[in-house]
């Protein structure tokens, strides 16, 4: 079996491709990179969510490959009612909302 760690590296040096060649297609992009400001802006605090979004990709590869992608949709569903939930708080649940978590939690039953 594969490397984890390769295979996240490998998805993010095709992921940093993409997002260069997203920036020199667009007109905003080309100022972008042409003026040589892109980490200009940047404050500590901007690493916060890139470190983020790295941990939470190996995470995810680990998971994936030590308990497979099935099971890995299966805790992708629960997170998502879980988050829905939590963001919700005082608000209440709207009926869409709860329409998609019954579909979730059907699909979930329909594979078991």
């Amino acid at each position: 079996p594969k490397n984890a760690y390769l295979f996240s590296m490998e998805m993010n040096v095709a992921s940093i491709i993409l997002l260069v060649a997203s920036l020199g297609l667009s007109s905003s992009g080309r100022t972008i990179l042409r003026s040589g400001t892109f980490f200009s802006n940047w404050t500590p605090e901007t690493f916060i969510p890139v470190v983020t979004n790295s941990i939470g990709g190996i995470l995810v590869g680990l998971v994936t490959k030590h308990a497979g992608s099935v099971r890995k949709g299966f805790a992708l569903i629960f997170g998502l009612l879980l988050s829905g939930i939590c963001q919700a708080g005082g608000a209440g649940i709207r009926a869409h909302q709860i329409a998609g978590g019954l579909l979730a939690a059907t699909s979930l039953w329909m594979h078991t």
